[in-house]
């Protein structure tokens, strides 16, 4: 804004169009100390990035000049008879001001939003690492389970089959005991007919046997006779 002579311009404006540069170049500046945040680990502080520290200073910068402007619009505004600026002036610089004064805060808040949203990106990836492992060691734990059962079962089974051939090894022995006593009745049979035909002078086996046979049922008759 010219003043009253119009031979230079007013401080005023200088110093606004100043604040609305260092305005551009910090959100420049955030653009590529943001992008520069997604790279690094979380909780970085913006002043660790390459740019960060000439964004922070940008920043106290402009907010000093803010300041400086508003004590200038509050001094015109308690004495504006003195200086004689139109109210309408007043209150375009004024809208400008809390304009700059919404710029700023929206870089604060980008800023926290950055960092919040890296750390909410890291706690997301521990749940789902955690979960990751937990689902892990249920299946594990359920493995064990059925390698439990498994190995149960097992044991059982070879318990019965001990005891099976257990089993199998006592009848071999009792069939073996059968057939011994078997031969050795063969032979006692053998020797008596043998006898039996020195006694008779006959060496045919079916006589003999039917020698025997009849003995054996006379015997029998003999026995029911008498008991009855």
């Amino acid at each position: 804004m010219a003043t009253a002579d119009g031979s230079r311009r007013d401080p005023y404006d200088e110093a606004e169009n100043t604040v609305r540069r260092n305005i551009r170049k910090l959100i420049m500046l955030q653009s590529q100390v943001l992008e520069e945040l997604r790279t690094l680990p979380p909780n970085t502080h913006i002043s660790l990035t390459t740019k960060g520290g000439e964004l922070l200073n940008v920043c106290n910068g402009i907010e000093k000049d803010i300041s400086e402007l508003q004590k200038v619009i509050d001094t015109i505004k308690s004495n504006q008879a003195k200086y004689r600026i139109p109210s309408k002036t007043i209150n375009q610089r004024q809208a400008t001001i809390d304009e700059f004064r919404s710029k700023i805060k929206g870089v604060h808040d980008r800023n926290r939003q950055a960092t919040t949203t890296a750390t909410a990106t890291v706690s997301c990836s521990s749940a789902l690492a955690q979960h990751q492992l937990q689902t892990q060691k249920d299946l594990l734990d359920q493995q064990d389970v059925q390698l439990t059962v498994l190995n149960t079962s097992a044991q059982n089974l070879h318990s019965n089959a001990r005891a099976i051939n257990v089993e199998l090894t006592s009848q071999n022995a009792l069939l073996d005991d059968v057939n011994s006593s078997f031969d050795e009745t063969q032979i006692r049979l053998n020797a008596l007919g043998k006898r039996m035909a020195v006694f008779l002078e006959t060496n045919n086996p079916s006589l003999l046997r039917l020698v025997i046979t009849l003995s054996v049922i006379a015997i029998v008759l003999l026995m029911i006779i008498i008991v009855f």
